[in-house]
């Protein structure tokens, strides 16, 4: 059988400890980047709508703000006359006329004028 010199398994060991050494730091730098330095940005994201030829940047706000209204504006002009609704129910009949004789009835004098 083979057997391995004192320096072969001192370089092997040397070579294995130090990959070890460099898989514990690349482990810890990439927890560390996802666990300390990404969560910690502070800034809002910012939203760009395109509008009509000109951009509008949407910063959300991190407040919830409750809006109060203003005064009450002034009174606005009269809007234009609506088109005649239905007619109405029939109304009520009216008194019934005396009794008078149907051919001797004379015509109501004229406006305007007094008889004497």
């Amino acid at each position: 059988m083979y057997q391995k010199t004192d320096e072969v398994v001192a370089s092997n060991n040397a070579v294995s400890t130090l990959l070890i050494v460099l898989l514990v730091a690349i482990v810890a730098v990439v927890i560390g980047y996802f666990a300390w330095w990404a969560p910690a940005r502070n800034t809002p994201d910012t939203v760009i709508v395109p509008s009509g030829g000109s951009d509008t940047i949407v910063m959300p706000s991190t407040t919830n703000t409750v809006p109060v209204p203003g005064p009450a504006g002034a009174p606005g002009a009269p809007g234009a006359a609506g088109s005649p609704g239905a007619p109405g129910a029939p109304g009520a009949p009216g008194p019934s006329g005396g009794t008078t004789d149907p051919g001797s009835s004379t015509p109501p004098p004229a406006s305007g004028t007094t008889g004497n």
